[in-house]
């Protein structure tokens, strides 16, 4: 069976990559033509190198594909990046989509993000049918999962067999992005303070044995949550800290004051071109409480899940035999 895979070369996409190739599969990559192979570079993969929003590249891709796994995305929460962001995740899933219509393809597993879901009232889990209600936060991450999640029911409503994943924030070994923008691993004033709010994490492994769950055993046009705990960004931190062998943070800043810094931040990032740790987007994504359940991957995905101390314990050894830290 041959499976394209979409973000391949990413944190969860390498590990997903791996498991296919393990599991004997046929698997072909779409890899953007600068992104790194480092990752999977030992794997026999087919390559097809391109971009997303290239719809006659997308089609290429699929073609012979009886399985798809949509995957590339960009995170960001930095508004000069808004406009790519959008090509990327909303244009982008609109052409796989397309693509797998014109195809055929069997299967399309689709990864959105808890942050596409939407909030309950604090001490309330969401869930799959909770409705997208944070336009009003202005974060164009969330913003842009959710709409291309609406291109996947599109897609769906055409008669495409499709299944959405919703990961929380993901852990484990391999996630470059986050050692490299997580104000967590630097030595900066802004490691020793931590704010409120909180949210569903998940180990990025188990992520990818639910995208191969899904695939087998999903149901055509569910979505299904996948997330571990919920816990507080204080609880997250002290983790980090504790693997680190670093002090936790013992500071909560309040919001209107991280909003603040956030802000200088970013006018910055103005002057210097330089991509900002942190940004008032990612200020107001964090005073929220992201808490979701995974009752239902579990029940028909028989999803099961890592402690996030694992988690931590397996990204922490990879950066150090990395050379990270």
């Amino acid at each position: 069976m041959k499976i394209l895979v979409t973000g391949a070369t990413g944190f969860l996409g390498h590990h997903l990559t791996r498991k296919l190739v393990k599991d004997g599969y046929d698997v072909r990559i779409l890899k953007e033509k600068k992104a790194s192979l480092d990752l999977i570079e030992d794997l026999k993969l087919e390559i097809i190198e391109g971009d997303i929003r290239d719809f006659e590249v997308i089609k290429k891709a699929v073609r012979g594909c009886e399985i798809v796994f949509h995957l590339a995305a960009l995170i960001s929460y930095w508004d000069k990046l808004n406009p790519l962001q959008y090509e990327i995740n909303v244009v982008g899933t609109e052409n796989v989509v397309g693509a797998c219509l014109e195809e055929k393809v069997k299967r399309l597993i689709h990864v959105s993000s808890t942050a596409a879901i939407g909030t309950e009232p604090k001490g309330k889990l969401a869930n799959e049918k909770t409705s997208y209600n944070l336009w009003d936060l202005k974060i164009n991450y969330c913003n842009t999962k959710y709409l291309g999640e609406i291109e996947v029911k599109k897609g769906i409503d055409r008669g495409l067999d499709a299944v959405i994943l919703c990961p929380g924030s993901m852990y484990g070994a391999g996630d470059i992005r986050r050692i490299k923008e997580d104000p967590i691993f630097s030595k900066g004033i802004l490691s020793l303070f931590y704010i409120k709010g909180g949210l569903a994490v998940v180990d990025v492994e188990d992520v990818a044995d639910g995208l191969i769950l899904a695939r087998k055993k999903g149901k055509p046009g569910q979505k299904y949550i996948l997330a571990s705990e919920n816990l507080t960004f204080f609880e997250i931190k002290k983790t980090i800290s504790e693997f680190l062998g670093k002090k936790p943070p013992k500071i909560c800043l309040p919001y209107p004051i991280f909003l603040a810094i956030a802000h200088i931040s970013n006018w910055l990032a103005f002057l210097t071109e330089k991509r900002p740790k942190i940004t008032p987007a990612m200020a107001r994504f964090n005073k929220i409480y992201f808490y979701f359940s995974a009752k239902k991957a579990k029940k028909e995905l028989g999803m099961k899940f890592r402690p996030f101390e694992e988690s931590i314990k397996k990204a922490i050894d990879w950066y150090k035999d990395n050379g990270y830290l």
